[in-house]
């Protein structure tokens, strides 16, 4: 009996050591590798699938150049909307271009005219108004003159003709006088024959200055022709103002067809911008890849009518492929950027690596649809989670890896490393940065033959 209760308890002894063997072999590791990591399964393979949709058109699908799992370059054409009204609303507007283009030449040749011909004009008509004004200058010169000269020539007739008169009367005295005394004898023969040829002499002399009174006063009609000739160069001096003001009205015709002119560059430019428009509406029936990725699904069929903004196919960057784990708040203590981290995907048996990116500044439950409103009095603490990405290495099996896959993340504590933190961050940034806006697509994509 003795004997027996001696092998019970060795019994028991070898199994309690047997027991703390496994505890010391398997629960102490297990219970340090739990105390030195954060872990949770509640993390998934991440990747930024993209949403590729027509931009600023809509129509009816009519191409699709891709299928799903096709790998695609930045600025190839996946797809396209039909074309043709769009195409028909650029020959529209290149019409209507043409068109005013032509009014913008016609304008401008208009102007190019005026700008030419007028100035002349108005040149030749400043010199017929000075040389109409130098004319009538001349003949008022010459009126002043042929007036003083002939007034001038009337008088001396005049004075000459009163002298030779008062001659003539006195000679005419004489002569009676003489020829009564030649007939009383008291005179000589030779005074009356003198006295009778002083007497003729002064009639010739009155008869003479007569004539040339009668010359002077006919020079009165020289006179008359004169202030003619002078009205009439005053009326062709008037005639040249009022071409001259004509001819200078007619820069008027130059600032309307210059505002014509602006009115139809205007024209142009609009009909060019509603040109520059509808050939961007055309060139967006072309759905290009705004970066390098893999297609992952298809929205739409061939002939659907897909609306401005709708997605029609779906795309990512491989490259930019991680893991984000929705780690709970008690497990954030010895958490840092930088820290190694063991990936358990559930579609493979060896696990991957990874470091922590970052870990995020909010919790999930800030993004929910419907936040918690706990001002009403009733409370129930719920762990918060915070998202944390982590940043994968790549091996041989990195092509098999999908968005989506769940993950078990176990991230060692420590103090961590910013600075490859910071150098991660800034790669993946840049990855996401690859994602092209329309114009720069634009300017890299070569045409390329459509069907309608």
């Amino acid at each position: 009996m003795p004997r027996l209760w001696a092998n019970r308890w060795l019994g028991l002894g070898l199994a309690a050591a047997l027991l703390l063997a496994v505890v010391a072999t398997f629960a102490v590791p297990w219970v340090v590798y739990r105390y030195m990591h954060s872990i949770t399964d509640d993390a998934f393979v991440q990747t930024h699938v993209v949403n590729v949709a027509p931009q600023e058109v809509s129509g009816h699908l009519v191409r699709y150049l891709v299928q799903e799992h096709d790998e695609v370059a930045a600025g190839q054409q996946l797809a396209e909307i039909d074309p043709l009204p769009y195409r028909e609303q650029v020959a529209l507007l290149q019409a209507k271009l043409d068109v005013a283009e032509s009014q913008l030449a016609e304008a401008q040749a208009s102007l190019a005219v005026l700008q030419a011909q007028v100035p002349r004009e108005i040149e030749v008509a400043e010199r017929a108004l000075a040389a109409a004004k130098a004319e009538q200058d001349r003949d008022q010169q010459t009126l002043q003159f042929t007036t003083e000269d002939v007034d001038k020539g009337i008088h001396e007739a005049r004075s000459e003709l009163e002298a030779a008169r008062a001659s003539l009367g006195l000679a005419e005295k004489d002569h009676v006088r003489y020829a009564t005394l030649f007939a009383k004898g008291a005179s000589t023969e030779q005074q009356s024959q003198q006295a009778t040829r002083t007497w003729q002499v002064a009639q010739a002399s009155a008869s003479a200055s007569e004539a040339r009174l009668g010359r002077a006063l006919a020079a009165e009609m020289k006179v008359a022709a004169v202030r003619q000739a002078a009205a009439a160069a005053g009326h062709q001096a008037k005639k040249a103002e009022q071409a001259l003001a004509l001819a200078q009205t007619r820069r008027l015709e130059i600032t309307q067809t210059e505002r014509l002119v602006q009115t139809r560059q205007q024209q142009v430019g609009e009909a060019r911008r509603s040109l520059d428009v509808a050939k961007t509406s055309l060139r967006y029936t072309r759905i290009v890849s705004p970066f390098s990725g893999v297609v992952v699904h298809l929205y739409r069929h061939l002939g659907d009518h897909v609306p401005a903004g709708t997605p029609v196919l779906s795309l990512y960057n491989p490259e930019l492929t991680y893991v984000e784990a929705n780690l709970e708040e008690t497990k954030l203590p010895g958490v840092a950027p930088g820290n190694p981290v063991l990936l358990h995907i559930d579609a493979f048996t060896r696990p991957f690596h990874g470091r922590v990116v970052w870990i995020n500044r909010a919790t999930g439950a800030n993004f929910a649809l419907v936040p918690r409103n706990v001002s009403s009095g009733e409370f129930t603490k719920v762990v918060q989670r915070v998202p944390v990405r982590i940043l994968i290495e790549k091996d041989e099996r990195w092509p098999q890896l999908h968005a989506g896959l769940s993950v078990t993340v176990a991230i060692a504590h420590g103090k961590g490393d910013p600075e490859w933190a910071r150098q991660a961050a800034d790669a993946m940034r840049a990855l996401e940065a690859t994602v092209k806006p329309e114009e720069t697509v634009k300017s890299e994509e070569t045409d390329q033959p459509r069907e309608d």
